[in-house]
């Protein structure tokens, strides 16, 4: 399955990580058929997230990757046993803001990759943290620095977005938020969400300027 030209049109549009992270949510919603990465509808284990998903987005997380915590039997008899998990790619002072946030909260980890540092031509892993087992053996893994050819590459963004959108991409901070305890729901969402919106003003300026003695 390949994207059509009406499936690349809202991205080919897309300048900056706002942008972008409003086309993410709108994916998420079911009103974009693609997302860099991944064309069709998100996983069905996407669904119950969609809502905290989509409010990081458009706060400017832009998320390429997540999972709810889970533990039990999967689709295939195995045992399965999942952290809750994110990441993705946002500006230096939101990932300060979630760093502050989310540091020392719950155990939560945080995994934040400066784009000083981006590599040209290999993904970073050494950061990389399992989070997900199958009977017992690691199975998936989050926090690995993308690279910039694969960020730029036709299995990525290099298949949908425009220059300026790649280079909003590669100019980000790549940050990972995982929960170690296996199968808990929640805490990570709940911290996320509060720690993203810390300090973010009003998107009504007219609120304030009726009732100044109100502050953002």
């Amino acid at each position: 399955m390949s994207a059509t030209k009406s499936d690349l049109a809202p991205w080919k549009s897309a300048r900056t990580l706002a942008d972008l992270g409003e086309l993410t949510a709108r994916w998420l919603e079911g009103t974009i058929p693609s997302v860099p990465g991944y064309i069709g509808e998100p996983a069905p284990e996407t669904a119950e997230l969609v809502p905290v998903l989509a409010k990081l987005n458009r706060a400017g997380f832009v998320t390429t990757c997540s999972q709810p915590g889970e533990v039990g039997p999967g689709y295939d008899g195995a045992h399965w046993e999942q952290c809750a998990a994110v990441e993705g790619f946002t500006s230096a002072a939101l990932a300060s803001r979630i760093i502050a946030g989310l540091d020392g909260r719950s155990g939560l980890l945080v995994i934040a990759h400066d784009p000083a540092t981006l590599r040209r031509w290999r993904f970073g892993w050494g950061q990389e943290t399992a989070a997900t087992w199958r009977d017992g053996e690691e199975y998936t893994w989050f926090g690995a620095q993308i690279c910039r050819r694969h960020i730029r590459g036709p299995l990525f963004a290099g298949g949908l977005c425009s220059r300026q959108g790649l280079d909003a991409f590669c100019s980000a901070w790549q940050v990972t938020v995982i929960d170690p305890e296996r199968g808990r729901p929640d805490v990570l969402w709940q911290a996320l969400e509060a720690a993203v919106a810390r300090d973010l003003p009003c998107p009504h300026p007219i609120c304030h300027r009726n009732h100044p003695e109100v502050t953002p």
